[in-house]
């Protein structure tokens, strides 16, 4: 796992500036690359790469050119399916310097160009430049299939910046911050903010499978990948679809050991976490699990009973609200841009538990989003029947979004928020819900997260149930497969139906639960400090303050409760406040 910022020039000249600032951006990135660095400077280019050395630690340096030097490559990330592409490489003659990924890569794109992107089997992103066909040079900015890791673009009318992480965009230097309502009111909807809008107005997210190409100065984005439209396309028996996904999450699994640093593995004692401990003690592999937990709020009997059958090392961690509030604001800086998801704030602190052990953590993220597994889900499909526009309001509430004007002093349109319904319209309802979740709350808040979060710590994530082939796979079964009577992710139980303790196997879904309230409640001195710095802050001049003054005071008389919505404020008025001198 790594991170690379950089810039490219839209008069294709490299300014002599380009090193300081790269010197300026670098050291922001050092926390996902603390194992080393390299930087390049071409023709109209820039790029500064940090590495957290993984796989093939003495070889592998970044940024990585060809032997011609005329197309080069900066990489973050895994591709699980590497050593297969490797093969079909060497039999056609290419011969590799290193056993690393990036070079790979580095292989395909030399002999596909971008329609390499879509053989890629992993979680990547990268920019690459390529100087074969034109002197003025191509250049591509690409995101893996699903969004598993964030890239951020800047663009003006002189040049274009890109990088892992939003913060280093900020710092850049003559950089146009203007804020983005309709980012700002994404934000206040989702409790995150959806792809392809950010914060502000001139810098946007690459969205999921896709990749930006900039030629001349001007840009294009291209999607090379999408969720398939294959409902039911899947014709085989429960049984037999039950075998087949096991089979797949094996094959996932045994591809995302390749490491040569210790793994461990996120165990809440949940479904999908437990199904990995069961895939890892089957072939062979032991780690050291993690959870965590409040003393009133956990799920440690569980993950111990799980441990425990699978002879799996385990540490559990015990947290308070009084001990996330005492660091809630070293997480929301870690976080890079805000991220209303509570859970942010326990697996911060896991984090120093679980860097105390190992630099990779599995995790089972992605299973209710392919499977099913949210209670909303269920809610949806037992409600009368009504229109489709309704029905989709209706799953958004159930969602725990807001469904109310976002407290900004310009009013943005409801349609500019829902850019990607169409995922939800053009499926059955159950399919519809689970494409418009991985289309949104999957990239952009819980992988986001995992993201910020583990890298703040130099740690890398990976998620087994998120490989395109099982996502594929998954897209294609019957509904029934996926949600029944019983509650979601059927197929899954019944494929481990054998493995696993029956009081996991029956258990409803409890999530990562953080008690809000409480932490709001511990947070009321702060909030009304945030309150009034964000009077002075970067989006001063969009925020409507009297209203946010009387939502906290309503909260806190008794009048209306609610938590949640305090909660993302909180986390907005924090993250301005931490950037409000950039």
């Amino acid at each position: 796992m790594c991170g690379f910022a950089g810039l490219i020039w839209k008069n294709g000249e490299t300014p002599s500036l380009a090193s300081n600032m790269l010197e300026r951006i670098g050291p922001m990135l050092h926390h996902r690359g603390p194992d080393d660095g390299g930087t390049h400077i071409g023709k109209g280019f820039a790029v500064v790469h940090r590495r957290l050395s993984i796989i093939d630690a003495a070889h592998g340096d970044q940024p990585m050119l060809a032997d011609d030097g005329r197309v080069g490559l900066a990489y973050n990330g895994e591709i699980y399916n590497f050593r297969e592409l490797r093969r079909g490489l060497e039999q056609q003659g290419y011969q590799f310097k290193t056993d690393c990924d990036t070079e790979v890569f580095l292989a395909m794109f030399l002999k596909e160009g971008s329609n390499c992107f879509e053989r890629l089997d992993g979680m990547f992103t990268a920019f690459i430049w390529d100087y074969r066909v034109s002197a003025d040079g191509d250049f591509y900015l690409v995101r893996d299939h699903l969004g598993i890791k964030p890239l951020y673009l800047y663009e003006d009318e002189n040049k274009l910046v890109f990088s892992s992480e939003l913060l280093p965009l900020m710092a850049a230097g003559e950089i146009n911050l203007a804020p983005d309502p309709i980012g700002l009111a994404s934000y206040f909807t989702y409790r995150y903010t959806q792809a392809p809008y950010t914060l502000f107005k001139n810098i946007r997210r690459v969205e999921a499978g896709t990749y930006v190409k900039a030629h001349l100065g001007r840009t294009s984005a291209w999607r090379y990948w999408d969720l398939p439209m294959n409902e039911n396309s899947v014709t085989l028996n429960e049984h037999e679809a039950a075998a087949e996904l096991k089979s797949l999450l094996r094959k996932s699994v045994a591809q995302q050991q390749m490491s040569d640093v210790p793994i461990g593995l996120l165990l809440s004692g949940g479904l999908d976490s437990s199904v990995i401990g069961a895939i890892c003690a089957d072939i062979g592999v032991s780690m050291t699990s993690f959870s965590i937990g409040f003393p009133d709020l956990n799920e440690f009997a569980y993950s111990k009973e799980v441990a425990d059958k699978f002879n799996l090392p385990h540490v559990a961690v015990e947290t308070s609200p009084e001990g996330i509030a005492n660091r809630f604001a070293r997480v929301v800086a870690a976080m890079d841009e805000p991220i209303a998801d509570p859970a942010c704030f326990p697996l911060h602190i896991l984090c120093d538990e679980i860097k105390k052990h190992v630099t990779v953590v599995l995790s089972g993220e992605g299973s209710d989003e392919i499977l099913g597994g949210y209670t909303q889900y269920g809610h949806v499909l037992e409600s009368p029947p009504m229109a489709q526009r309704e029905k989709f309001e209706q799953f958004l509430n159930f969602s725990w979004y807001f469904n109310r004007p976002a407290p900004l002093k310009q009013k943005v349109p409801p349609s500019r928020l829902f850019r990607q319904r169409i995922y939800f319209e053009e499926r059955s309802p159950l399919n519809g819900m689970l494409a418009y979740d991985l289309k949104t709350w999957l990239p952009e808040n819980l992988m986001a997260k995992a993201d910020k979060i583990l890298m703040s710590h130099s740690l890398e994530g990976r998620f087994p149930f998120l490989s395109r082939e099982l996502v594929e796979f998954a897209s294609g079964l019957p509904e029934e497969f996926k949600l029944d009577r019983n509650g979601g992710k059927t197929v899954l139980r019944n494929a481990f139906n054998n493995e696993l303790p029956k009081s996991v196997l029956s258990r409803p879904k409890m999530g990562f639960s953080v008690p809000v309230a409480d932490l709001v409640l511990h947070m009321r001195d702060r909030v009304y400090d945030l309150l009034e710095s964000s009077r002075k802050g970067i989006f001063a001049d969009f925020l409507d303050h009297d209203a946010l003054r009387q939502d906290f005071e309503d909260h806190y008389s008794g009048v209306r409760e609610q938590p949640l919505w305090l909660w993302t404020v909180i986390v907005l008025l924090q993250w301005q406040e931490e950037n409000a001198k950039r």
